[in-house]
């Protein structure tokens, strides 16, 4: 904890750095100040690659982060090239995760780049469109903002003049036109839609397999499947598109392309063609299917979402799912230089925590689940030695991290919980891994997930006796998943009880709750399949058993009926007639939502306690009266038989009510499946015309763009005419100019000759002198070197003489130091005679 502390301490102190720096730019840019903010934004950089998980602290709730960003944008749309470089490498560099780009877009700082594209700053053009295709990547654009439709337009263009921006321009356009029809409508309304197809064909066989890949995706995202599916229809060109996504794949190249290549890929693998040819036309499918699962020990964030995404998309062909089954079963060399199987691997992933993994445990369990479904519908030869381990949905299921202040977070975990509960319920369902499970999986961990839905959930706030506050009235993600997490809950709990009865207990306490009503009703009063069915499976067993709380139910319904019509929704059984049903006593237990029998209930409850009210007042008057008012005590039996009576006749409208909700219900989902069906057919006649539209306005667009070509090409001749008529006048009038100057210059011409036979002469003369001169002194040079030679005869000489001198100076030195020896000799001898004498 003392190290995330430091290094959140270190990131706050160099974001005020940074901001402050700005503010300081924004009052006077003088060059010291320019420095002081290189230096503090290149220091942020620096800290962020040396600690990539700081990143994820740039969110919206962190104002720091936020005026820092803020800050920069506002400078970066003022500021010289060489800062805006430096600003926008930092960009690029932070825009790789979901929050900051969110964080970002939300600033403006894509009105900012708009803006520098505008201002034609050509040597930042580049890093501009690179920082655009980041933000793209992760922000889904609705196809109407402003900005849009000349982005649009510069993207085209800079893909069909192939610039040096045209990798980010493909992976921008890729990004915005992936799964927005509007966007897709306004690309083939341009006038140069038919040159994009072109320049998109041309570029999937580029040097660079990078843009080869993108242009792929892009073709798939613009809506050109006609033209794609074209390209495929050829095996060979199919079989390289495959193997250039397999060495891209394999290779792990960057995390945006690694995307797109996946999005290629998926694409291609739903396509029935596309599987057939896998699975007999390529030898190397089982080494890429191995190889690429062998990579999830090796991927992380964006790149084992992708790959997880590949993965469960080659799950839904049958052959591909059983080696995958058989795969993961195998050793793999894990990152720590030891082997584990595979699926704890997988396992490990799907433990995780949301705040950190980008969604991929969500896809983990999904992928388990896909496992799982192959091992049971075959498996394979090493089953037998599977050691499989529920264990992991226990952790699963209690990782709540639904109390995060960020709303992702909070919607992601309630993701993963409801991916644990389906992956749970299909384990239980199934003969072969049911007592496993219940063994391993106890029941207060799932009953702790209804709780907190209980609780918690803005649905049964009304049952807790809490206020809603505005925010909460709005129904929010995370809320409608947590309807779906308690019916799936529920829905394994009684799945759960009938493999063994040790549940019946905690099903039966939970099916007399009335909390648990609002859930059942928002579920029935859904548009999805998959809550009605969940919900009427419930309605069904607590019916069975006697804990269904019509009266109840039935004003929840007509409650949420009334917020939709409230809210301009509809309600559940909008412009549905109920008809009379006959009864059924297997079913007299199922209610769909229904606002009429509100007031049915109502008169059910009022009249049963006005009876109830009259037998006690006329008991009270008989214990009073004593025995001879016989008749009073047959009128309290005479009404006391009324009072059963219309118990009975409201019970018999009831039941009818209920019968009239399930008819109503089966022709609901009639209705639905019939709308359905109109609307794909009517979607398909829509495709036809507009296919028939686009090649109509492709041959208009041709004979205009032929006719304007045409005209264009005249309006060059006719101005090339009149510019060569021009220079037709402009010559004569020179030319007689040069012909004047020409008389001139011959007269000079002459002059210049007789000049030069003067000079010739002149230049002979001196000719002659010189040579006479060389002569000379070259005999000066002989005599200069015999003089050289004699100099350096006597310089020899010389030095002989005065090497003997100092051999002479040597030895008169030498005879000199002895005879001082002998000198001193005898002195020392003539002192200690004389010393000898004194005494």
């Amino acid at each position: 904890m003392s190290s995330t502390t430091e290094r959140s301490e270190a990131l706050s102190s160099l974001l005020h750095t940074c901001a402050s720096a700005s503010n300081a730019y924004v009052r006077g840019c003088e060059e010291s100040i320019v420095n002081r903010l290189k230096d503090a934004i290149k220091s942020l950089g620096k800290h962020i690659r040396e600690e990539p998980c700081s990143i994820r602290q740039f969110a919206e709730e962190n104002r720091l982060s936020s005026e820092c960003l803020m800050s920069l944008t506002s400078v970066l749309g003022e500021c010289d090239s060489t800062l805006g470089a430096t600003i926008l490498t930092f960009l690029h560099l932070i825009s790789t995760e979901p929050c900051t780009a969110s964080l970002l877009y939300n600033l403006g700082l894509m009105d900012t780049l708009i803006y520098i594209l505008d201002e034609q700053h050509t040597a930042s053009h580049v890093q501009v469109m690179e920082v655009i295709a980041r933000i793209s990547l992760h922000i889904k654009f609705k196809g109407h903002e402003m900005f849009i439709d000349g982005l649009l337009q510069r993207l085209i263009s800079n893909i069909i003049s192939n610039d040096a921006s045209l990798k980010p321009s493909l992976s921008t356009l890729v990004n915005l036109s992936a799964d927005c029809l509007p966007v897709q409508m306004q690309l083939r309304s341009l006038d140069k839609s038919s040159l994009l197809r072109k320049s998109f064909i041309k570029l999937v066989s580029h040097d660079d397999n990078e843009v080869s890949i993108i242009s792929i995706a892009a073709m798939i995202s613009t809506g050109m499947s006609e033209d794609f599916n074209k390209l495929i229809g050829n095996d060979k060109n199919l079989d390289q598109i495959l193997k250039l996504s397999f060495s891209i794949i394999l290779s792990l190249s960057g995390s945006q392309v690694f995307g797109y290549v996946v999005d290629v890929m998926v694409h291609l693998l739903r396509n029935k063609r596309v599987q057939h040819f896998l699975v007999t036309s390529c030898p190397k499918l089982e080494s890429f299917v191995s190889r690429s699962a062998s990579l999830l020990t090796s991927c992380e964030e964006y790149r084992l979402v992708k790959l997880f995404e590949l993965l469960l998309e080659m799950c839904t062909i049958p052959a591909i799912r059983l080696m995958l089954t058989t795969i993961v079963f195998a050793p793999v060399c894990t990152s720590s230089d030891g082997e584990e199987e595979l699926l704890k691997h997988v396992f490990y992933l799907a433990k995780r925590s949301v705040s950190i993994d980008a969604g991929a445990s969500i896809l983990a369990l999904k992928f388990i689940a896909s496992i799982y479904e192959g091992l049971l519908a075959e498996p394979p030869e090493a089953g037998s030695t599977c050691h499989l381990n529920f264990q992991f949905l226990t952790e699963c299921l209690k990782q709540n991290e639904l109390d995060s202040k960020a709303e992702t977070t909070k919607l992601a975990s309630s993701k993963k919980i409801l991916t644990a509960l389906s992956l749970l319920e299909m384990l239980i369902t199934s003969d072969v891994f049911c007592s496993g499970v219940l063994a391993e999986i106890e029941s207060s961990t799932i009953t702790d997930v209804i709780e907190y839905q209980l609780q918690n959930n803005p649905v049964a706030f009304n049952w807790n006796n809490k206020t809603l506050t505005a925010e909460q009235e709005k129904p929010s993600d995370c809320s409608k998943v947590g309807v779906e997490i308690v019916l799936s809950a529920m829905s394994v709990i009684i799945e759960a009880t009938e493999r063994n009865e040790s549940y019946s207990t905690c099903l039966s306490d939970y099916l007399q709750k009335t909390s648990l009503l609002p859930f059942i009703a928002t579920g029935l009063s859904s548009s999805g399949t998959d809550q009605i069915s969940l919900s009427l499976k419930l309605i069904t067993k607590s019916g069975s058993l006697g804990y269904l709380h019509t009266t109840i139910l039935c004003d929840v319904l007509s409650g949420l009926n009334k917020k939709k019509t409230m809210h301009g929704g509809r309600p559940s059984n909008y412009q549905m007639q109920p008809k009379p049903a006959e009864y059924d006593n297997k079913e007299n237990n199922i209610l769909l939502s229904s606002p009429c029998l509100s007031p049915v209930s109502e008169r059910i409850v009022l009249s049963s306690q006005g009876n109830q009210a009259d037998v006690t007042e006329r008991l009270a008057s008989l214990q009073v009266g004593g025995d001879s008012h016989v008749s009073d005590i047959i009128s309290v039996y005479e009404q006391k038989l009324r009072g059963q009576k219309t118990r009975e006749a409201h019970l018999d409208d009831l039941v009818q009510a209920k019968t009239m909700a399930l008819s109503q219900a089966d022709r609901l989902i009639q209705q639905y499946k019939s709308r359905l069906a109109q609307v794909d057919s009517e979607m398909h006649k829509l495709r036809c015309i507009v296919h028939e539209s686009e090649r109509r306005s492709e041959g208009y667009r041709d004979k205009m763009n032929e006719m304007l070509v045409d005209r264009e090409r005249m309006q060059t001749e006719l101005e090339r005419l009149l510019q060569d008529s021009r220079k037709l006048e402009e010559t004569q009038k020179t030319l007689s100019l040069v012909r004047r100057e020409l008389e001139t210059l011959t007269y000079f011409n002459e002059n210049l000759k007789h000049q030069h036979q003067d000079l010739e002469a002149e230049y002979s003369s001196i000719k002659e002198a010189d040579r006479k001169k060389a002569v000379a002194i070259s005999e000066k040079d002989t005599k200069i070197a015999e003089q050289k030679k004699a100099i350096k005869k006597s310089e020899d000489q010389f030095k002989k003489l005065t090497t003997e001198k100092n051999a002479q100076e040597e030895a008169f030195k030498a005879e000199i130091k002895k005879l001082e020896k002998t000198i001193g000799h005898q002195e020392d001898k003539l002192k200690v005679i004389f010393e000898a004498v004194k005494k």
